[in-house]
């Protein structure tokens, strides 16, 4: 099993995946992969870059992490982050080529030399007046150029600016000719991948809007003999191949690629003299403190660097580690918000100042703050995440947007207007003051500890009561482990047996019988999932899922069928964890658990038995399936829903517009609008005002992939659907397979062969309500060596404590060191 260190400011997702992560400043990563370098090199040739490290346990830190990479020669990978300088990206080569990483984890390509300048390069030229016409492609620097250039009004300076682009954003105002653009599936067109394989674009759609694509466009500004897209593309394929032009661009297209068009491996000797000049000049970090901040821009998880702001998918999508929907914060340290005086929600002086709870549903009541830098400053709502480096505060950029389409248009403030050309990535010397002013922020997670709960269940890889002694740990953990078996004479059969015998468990009452051909159930992983939250919005586009907006989200009312649950540990369940006035202490370096929750497809549904009108019952697959047109909107089932993963329309989402909820059939918009209706699912029911929904696992593929399978089997009756045939949409759009679906009747298929497995365990599996969806428990791998190593993970600690077993995070010997360590990425 790998291994992951990571060194970085923020907490970002690949932190919360990391075995071992030190939470420092980005400005002091120079220093200390200076460290590590001359540990791993043996040289003192970088110690006067060692300036200002000091974190807990340093020295044994760097010297245990530099060995674990000496132990795994040519099987190990140090990247650095893309913001950070040369000198880091330097060091970070030479110890990938003293640890013969070089041509087996990591390969050097030869990519074509830029031949655009740089936007510096283009605003002097600018100033000198030797700009006549700019034609802007994309892009959209009036938003997010560097603040020092001033782009917004250094453009006016120009003659004629033509804009190009999706929409009419802050640079086509700015524009004398905007030329709408095609989006690019509306267009032909080609690519590279990162690789540099170069891939075909093809249109799956006339254009909707009559727009220009970005190969038409510049044909004409060359002057081309033909402006034709597809035109373009056939010769350009035909220069880069032999041969019949017709034939290779079939091929091309047939295969969906070119074939050995990725860029060239190239050896690059490592020299060290140029290294050592270019890291004799490197700054060296400065020593920070509430009055000297280090500022780190972050493309948002979302937004990206705010092309997508009005995307209201992409809004409401909560930030996989905030959990912040429809806006952006400033993200502060849990001391550096103690020094701010930001009282922690529910407490006592709280209610004494009588002030308004921080977290109501879904609402967040934030403080405002002034972030100042250079001379430029900001304001927005200060948001508490664990994990930050002390005195480092994360500005995630993309917000802020003043043109951008009714949805991006005003949501969130714009952290662009601090960002400089000579500090893309992050920038220290920033001041941060708490304003007496207050902002609501929509936060689908008030609750952030499992509090000894085993609703994610972990392991460590090795070591004492670990995965490889006890393989089958999750057994031993919650309920099950001191209750009697629920399953009665089951126990221990097959998923595929249990899932078609009756009657099920230890229960008197009549259960259903599951005679399908099918049984269909699902496997998460939680070794796997990475908390990217593709999953949520595959699952809202797949199945019409409507966006409520930001106020709907402050009251609890977000409608997505997937949520994507973040836990913070820090091995503290116990009196301890609860400060002088009885709140739980937001850990300053927490582990983080990810934990999709979804619809559990019980067999023995709870919400089945509530519900008046049997709007929601099984069909004979183990399909826990709605009938919408039944349902009167009781909302028993969301009562009685022990996942609490039911939706409910309080309003007609699909028709109405987000900001005339109220209003009914007195708005401006009472239908759906054509454009709208393009977006939806055929394959799937747009539901309606006092509906409850909920994940149908995609029941409509299933079908689908039922009805194909049919009629393939014709006259032989093999009428059973092939494993795999069927992809939930949350499962396709997975990027690293953590979501298995299929036939566990079929006990090959792959998710049989998953529940199966040792860690396979069923989220409150206690109560005897037999969830067709399972999850696969979590392991680590922690260095033992390592001064911050735990014996077990944070969230078995807290577990331990809860219900009275031995437990501490210092157990088996090792020493309690503050829960902060990790290398092998830099942010």
């Amino acid at each position: 099993m790998n291994r992951l260190y990571v060194v970085e400011s923020g907490f970002s997702l690949t932190g919360s995946m990391a075995d071992h992560r030190l939470r420092l400043a980005s400005s002091q990563i120079l220093a200390l992969t200076a460290a590590l370098a001359g540990k791993i090199l043996g040289t003192d040739a970088y110690a006067a870059l060692v300036h200002g490290l000091d974190f807990p346990h340093q020295d044994k830190w760097i010297e245990e992490c530099a060995k674990d990479l000496l132990e795994h020669r040519g099987a190990s990978l140090v990247v650095a982050g893309a913001h950070q300088p040369a000198a880091v990206q330097v060091l970070a080569y030479a110890i990938n080529a003293h640890l013969g990483n070089i041509g087996r984890t990591v390969d050097f390509v030869a990519v074509a030399p830029e031949s655009a300048s740089s936007l510096v390069a283009l605003a002097t030229a600018i100033k000198a007046q030797a700009v006549k016409t700019l034609i802007v492609l994309g892009g959209n620097p009036a938003y997010n150029a560097p603040a020092d250039l001033n782009f917004a009004e250094l453009i006016k300076a120009v003659p004629e600016v033509i804009r190009y682009g999706y929409y009419y954003d802050e640079t086509s105002t700015l524009a004398g000719t905007h030329v709408a653009a095609t989006h690019y599936l509306e267009s032909w067109g080609d690519a590279r991948t990162v690789d540099g394989t170069i891939v075909p674009i093809q249109p799956m759609i006339m254009p909707l809007f009559n727009g220009m694509s970005e190969v038409e466009l510049l044909a004409r500004v060359a002057g081309e003999a033909t402006a034709d897209a597809y035109a373009q593309v056939f010769t350009t394929i035909s220069q880069l191949t032999s041969g019949d032009s017709k034939k290779a661009f079939e091929k091309f297209l047939h295969d969906g690629l070119l074939a050995e068009s990725s860029y060239p491996v190239v050896t690059v000797a490592f020299d060290a003299t140029r290294a050592q000049v270019l890291l004799t000049s490197a700054p060296a970090g400065a020593a920070l403190s509430a009055n000297n901040l280090e500022v780190r821009f972050t493309t948002d998880h979302k937004m990206d660097d705010g092309r997508f702001a009005n995307n209201g998918w992409l809004q409401e999508c909560p930030d996989p580690m905030t959990k912040i929907s429809w806006d952006n914060a400033i993200l502060v340290s849990p001391r550096l918000g103690k020094e701010l005086g930001i009282v922690p929600s529910g407490s006592l002086l709280q209610v004494a100042r009588k002030e308004e709870a921080e977290f109501v549903q879904g609402k967040e009541n934030a403080f405002i703050g002034e972030v100042t830098l250079n001379g430029r400053t900001v304001r927005g709502p200060m948001h508490i995440q664990p994990g930050l480096a002390n005195y480092t505060i994360v500005l995630p950029l993309g917000y802020g947007r003043t043109h951008s389409g009714h949805i991006g248009t005003g949501a969130g403030f714009n952290a662009y207007a601090l960002r400089a050309s000579t500090g893309l990535g992050f920038a220290t010397g920033a001041t941060l003051r708490k304003t007496g002013e207050r902002m609501k922020l929509a936060n689908t997670q008030e609750h952030w500890s499992m509090e000894g709960r085993d609703i994610v269940r972990e392991a460590n890889y090795q070591g004492a009561d670990s995965y490889t002694q006890n393989p089958g740990y999750v057994n031993g953990i919650g309920m099950e482990s001191h209750t009697p078996a629920v399953l009665g004479a089951d126990k221990g059969k097959s998923p595929a047996f249990i899932a078609t015998t009756t009657p099920r468990g230890n229960s008197l009452y009549e259960t259903p019988n599951f005679d399908g051909t099918h049984q269909w159930g699902m496997s998460i992983d939680l070794n796997t999932c990475i908390g990217c939250n593709a999953c949520i919005v595959a699952c809202q586009a797949e199945n019409n899922i409507p966006i409520v907006g930001k106020d709907q989200v402050m009251r609890g009312r977000e409608m997505q069928w997937i949520r994507l649950d973040r836990y913070y540990s820090d091995g503290k369940a116990d009196a301890e964890a609860f400060g002088a006035e009885g709140n739980k202490v937001l850990p300053e370096d927490p582990q983080v658990s990810m934990q999709p929750m979804t619809c559990q497809h019980c067999e023995l549904a709870p919400c089945e038995t509530v519900c008046p009108v049997n709007a929601t019952v099984h069909d004979d697959e183990g399909l826990n399936v709605m009938a919408y047109n039944r349902c009167i909107g009781t909302r028993y089932c969301a009562n009685n829903c022990p996942y609490k993963v039911r939706r409910f329309n309080f309003f007609d989402y699909n028709k109405r517009a987000t900001d005339q909820l109220y209003m009914g059939p007195l708005g401006t918009q009472s239908e759906m609008p054509e454009l709208v209706k393009m977006v939806k699912n055929p394959d799937v029911t747009v539901r309606m005002r006092g509906v409850m929904e909920k994940c149908t696992y995609c029941v409509q593929r299933i079908q689908q992939a039922k009805i194909a399978q049919k009629r393939a089997a014709g006259a032989s009756g093999d009428i059973e659907v092939p494993d795999g045939a069927v992809k939930t949409a949350c499962q396709q759009v997975c990027p690293v397979e953590a979501i298995i679906f299929g036939n566990i009747k079929d006990e090959n298929s792959a998710v049989s062969r998953a529940k199966a497995q040792d860690r396979d365990y069923a989220v409150l599996g206690y109560l005897n309500i037999r969830p067709r969806t399972t999850y696969l428990g979590k392991l680590r791998n922690p260095n033992p060596a390592m001064p911050d190593y735990v014996a077990l993970p944070l969230s078995r600690v807290e577990y331990n404590q809860k219900n009275g077993h031995a437990a501490s995070a210092d157990s088996h010997g090792h020493e309690a060191a503050p829960h902060a360590a990790g290398h092998g990425g830099h942010n």
